[in-house]
């Protein structure tokens, strides 16, 4: 007798905010590797590191950059990186050379908290509210610690998916100013609001070390991220701590596709395409979600989902793989474990199309409506 072994099928993936690509990349993905291919000068790029960045990584980092900041920094202070993270782990270790603390919110971005754990930097929790990190917790903190740096995520918050108002940020900056402490900005979802308020890099350039990049509203895999010191002398400092070490630098190929892109203007429309579907997206959850409660950015590609009352967050998590849909926990988030929130982060720009996530969603939504009937008995 034959048997036929059934394969199972791959998991849903909500975890990585990982842009949806539109159709089209495809097309405009060889047109520029064959022009590359094609470029007089290849050889060469092939045969040296970029440190810091060319001068055309630079200029085309400083049009990119005109799209978000109200004065784009001059072409000679941007450093060109392999990445938003390498250019957030950059300003950190230039940051806490001579030790310090770490200030951020209560919620936010785990991998920036890995950075400060491997470079044994302490981190303070601000408290938080839905505009961000509220102003006399961050001062109180600058009285009690020795706080360097203070990093957010402003525009699109992770995991919450807040934008901070422009008030709350300028009063974010005075008291920065007032003990000297630097403001580390990630602003790598700046850029999907199609109106967003000014970045720190605008409102305070001077006590800013401004991060951002392509992966979040253009394409994770060109792999290139810009770093806006703030001043010339941050620059050089930084310049002479990591000038002989390459592994945060941008990859050759990937600088020349992201130069290509972002003269051309194929680096536009992408962000248009995804702000598009990322807004279709957010519809879907809406339906399918009708019957839970979360928090979202109509612009955001993730949801901060809140779990039903009755479900911890290990059940949730495992509810949903056993229904085939792969998620993170929500305390992950927290820097604070014991006060973490009762929500989890539904990422709904991972998988590749909308059927895909509409499947997803639906999984979620029926264990939220059976874990809502059992509570109700």
């Amino acid at each position: 007798m034959n048997m036929h072994r059934v394969e199972p099928q791959p998991a849903i993936s909500l975890i990585r905010t990982t842009p949806p690509t539109p159709s089209w990349i495809k097309d405009e993905l060889r047109h520029a590797l064959a022009s590359m291919a094609d470029a007089s000068d290849l050889e060469t790029v092939l045969r040296y590191h970029r440190f810091r960045g060319t001068d055309e990584d630079r200029e085309r980092g400083a049009q990119w950059l005109s799209n978000r900041l109200l004065e784009p920094p001059t072409p000679e202070r941007i450093v060109v990186t392999n990445g938003t993270q390498n250019a957030l782990f950059l300003a950190l270790s230039t940051i806490f050379g001579d030790g310090g603390v770490l200030a951020t919110e209560d919620l936010s971005y785990y991998g920036f908290r890995r950075l400060a754990a491997m470079l044994s930097i302490p981190v303070a929790p601000i408290t938080m509210d839905a505009d961000g990190a509220i102003p006399d917790a961050f001062e109180d903190a600058c009285r009690k610690e020795k706080v360097k740096a203070l990093f957010l995520t402003p525009t699109i918050h992770n995991p919450t998916t807040g934008i901070m108002p422009e008030q709350r940020r300028r009063d974010l900056a005075t008291i920065a100013r007032k003990y000297g402490v630097s403001i580390i900005e990630d602003d790598v979802y700046g850029l999907l609001p199609p109106q967003a308020p000014p970045p720190f890099a605008s409102i305070a350039p001077d006590i800013t070390w401004y991060a951002t990049g392509l992966a979040k509203c253009v394409s994770p895999g060109l792999r290139t991220g810009y770093l806006v010191p703030p001043d010339d002398d941050a620059h050089q400092r930084l310049s002479n701590r990591f000038q002989v070490t390459t592994t945060w630098q941008v990859a050759p190929l990937s600088a020349m596709l992201s130069n290509r892109w972002i003269e051309n203007g194929v680096a536009k429309r992408i962000l248009t395409a995804v702000r598009q579907e990322a807004q279709a997206r957010q519809n879907l959850a809406a339906e399918l979600l009708a019957n839970a409660s979360f928090r979202t950015n109509e612009s955001g590609l993730h949801i901060w989902l809140d779990l039903p009352g009755h479900l911890t967050e290990s059940n949730f998590i495992d509810a949903a793989l056993q229904k085939g849909v792969t998620l993170r926990p929500g305390s992950m988030f927290s820097v604070v474990g014991e006060r973490a929130p009762h929500c989890i982060r539904v990422v709904l720009g991972s998988p590749e199309t909308r059927d895909e996530l509409a499947l997803a969603l639906g999984c979620l939504s029926e264990i939220i409506g059976v874990g809502a009937q059992a509570s109700a008995h």
